[in-house]
């Protein structure tokens, strides 16, 4: 299963591709491979 981003529908937008920048910056390929992301990280 690849890995899934779950996004608060509450969340500042701006918050989210912040976030999702840094996952995609930060993961190697295949790490998050079968792993659920909740964000915003910092709410």
């Amino acid at each position: 299963m690849p890995g899934v981003i779950e996004v608060s529908p509450d969340a500042p937008i701006i918050q989210v591709i912040e976030d999702i920048i840094l996952v995609v910056e930060c993961s190697k390929q295949g790490e998050l491979k079968g792993q659920v992301q909740y964000l915003p990280w910092g709410i």
